[in-house]
């Protein structure tokens, strides 16, 4: 196996243990301080990419290396990172808190109760969505909890982070190949 994809599963399961010490502990776990967690999972995508291209950056001859090469090895990084990341996202949701959740659909549920109950918001409400116009308060907010479910479903969320994180991965080999071309690995000129 080598050195980059060791690294890029040691920053993987970094990730999970920092993960599951917020909610053991119930550590940034309210959804104002969610985006922090967010922002760990960025953190170690970035450092598994930079450490582990590093490494191997290191090992090789530099009048052999292109940037294409830099970038497909950079990215070969990100992508296990994501796909390891994306299976544990997956386990997170649906077996160690699913409660999260569920906790999201009742927030939105619970705003839409509130903005059911206030007649000025309904009639903006029924404006904006024709489709509503004829339906109760009671319709409204069942038609609503069918549409909003599917999204909060450990399934939709692991799809969502591995996009982002997709995405992520290959910003990041464009930046971190600059970076290493253009400041670190600089080749002498003749």
């Amino acid at each position: 196996m080598r050195t980059s994809t060791k690294i890029a599963l040691l920053f993987a399961g970094i990730w999970f243990l920092g993960k599951y010490c917020f909610f053991y502990f119930q550590v940034l776990q309210t959804t104002e301080k969610y985006p922090i967690q967010v922002m760990w999972n960025i953190l170690c995508l970035l450092l598994a990419m930079s450490v582990g291209s590093l490494i191997e950056k290191r090992k090789e001859i530099r009048s052999e290396s292109s940037a294409l090469g830099d970038i497909k090895s950079i990215l070969g990084i990100g992508m296990i990172y994501t796909l390891v990341v994306g299976g544990l996202i997956y386990l997170y949701y649906s077996k160690i808190d699913p409660a999260y959740n569920e906790n999201q659909i009742a927030v939105i549920q619970e705003s839409m109760e509130k903005m059911v109950d206030n007649p000025e918001e309904l009639k903006k409400f029924k404006a904006e969505r024709p489709e509503f116009e004829a339906f109760s308060k009671e319709e409204i907010l069942e038609k609503s909890a069918e549409s909003i479910k599917p999204w909060y479903q450990a399934s939709t969320v692991m799809t969502i982070s591995l996009l982002g994180m997709l995405m992520l991965s290959v910003i990041n080999a464009l930046v971190l190949t600059a970076i290493y071309r253009r400041l670190l690995f600089r080749q002498p000129k003749q």
